[in-house]
């Protein structure tokens, strides 16, 4: 007897917190997104601010109309690294969240909540449905930079959770001055505010004025690609593999891609082309909140043999975890 996911016999929560805003969502096993809500308040390290995020979960739940028992649990994604064995914030500085934990939201939660790393989160998505991937490089490319690693289709962390960190990558000698507080790093030649900053704060309106050859979108795009092939080859000659631009920049401006992947060509000691292995993000809805949900989907998913229980066996083999028994080969 094999089993298959039964798409809504279970649901995930995914949380995504800003500086500036939350996002929540609803999303079944085979990542559909039910229902989305954003909402603005500054994040401030308070009682009543993990009291709000545990009302938005609340509120975002009833919004969907889905049984609650069938919660897996939430998944809460932040900036910053995080401890996989306290599950703490360890390195904070974007938002000022360091030691915070999941605990601090359980609180407010009443499911099972786990804290999780946006740039990592965002790569976890991408990756869900890439079945011809193996190894790969996800850079995020949004309000700060980060990036997740894939390999041998796994996610690599590292020792002390500091893989991916791509942000940190010193491109330039007495640079511009990052958050982390030193000079020269990715972050602060590549996030998105260097595009969204000349058009009000708006990467769509950027990109618009871009395809347009607007000439002040055009110079500072100039700029911007040429900062990013450093990092991009850089990443390619440590690890070999399929480079993914995520984040708002990868999600708005894949029609430019071939800009980028001229400059890194011009880097590069190797023939092998940059259209070969460079290639923007397929998956652009809400990547950070889904990906918080998903590690929770991919658990279930991973244990569904030993989630399954023959006393919760239901009338046509549908099982009430959310499989459901057939004759055929084993369908994850």
């Amino acid at each position: 007897m094999a089993y298959t996911c039964v798409a809504d016999g279970r649901f995930s929560v995914g949380v995504d917190i800003t500086r500036d805003r939350v996002r929540c969502l609803v999303v079944n096993l085979e990542r559909r997104v039910l229902v989305s809500r954003r909402t603005r308040r500054e994040f401030e390290r308070s009682e009543s601010y993990v009291e709000f995020v545990g009302h938005e979960v609340a509120a975002t739940i009833e919004e969907s109309g889905v049984d609650r028992s069938l919660i897996l649990g939430v998944g809460v994604a932040v900036p910053g690294l995080i401890s996989e064995s306290t599950g703490k914030v360890t390195y904070g500085r974007v938002i000022d969240n360091a030691g915070l934990s999941a605990a601090d939201f359980a609180r407010y939660i009443p499911y099972e909540t786990r804290l999780v790393h946006d740039s990592e989160a965002a790569g976890f998505a991408e990756f869900w449905d890439r079945q011809t991937v193996d190894n790969a490089f996800y850079i995020s490319l949004s309000k700060s930079v980060g990036g997740s690693v894939l390999i041998a289709n796994g996610m690599y962390r590292g020792d002390g959770e500091l893989a991916g960190e791509v942000g940190h990558m010193r491109i330039h000698d007495h640079g511009l001055r990052c958050y982390c507080g030193r000079d020269g790093c990715l972050d602060p030649y590549c996030n998105s505010g260097v595009l969204a900053q000349h058009t009000d704060g708006s990467i769509e309106d950027f990109f618009e004025g871009l395809s347009a050859g607007d000439p002040e979108a055009v110079e500072v795009w100039e700029r911007y690609t040429s900062d990013l092939a450093i990092a991009v080859n850089n990443i390619r000659v440590m690890f070999g593999c399929t480079i993914i631009l995520g984040g708002d920049v990868g999600a708005q401006g894949g029609s430019h891609l071939g800009d980028v992947r001229a400059k890194v060509d011009r880097l590069s000691f190797l023939e092998a082309p940059a259209e070969t292995y460079l290639v923007p993000c397929s998956f652009t809805e809400h990547p950070i909140a889904v990906g918080a949900a998903l590690y929770l989907v991919d658990e279930f998913r991973q244990n569904l043999d030993t989630a399954l229980s023959l006393a919760s066996r239901g009338s046509g083999g549908r099982m009430a975890d959310g499989s459901r028994a057939t004759d055929g080969p084993p369908d994850q």
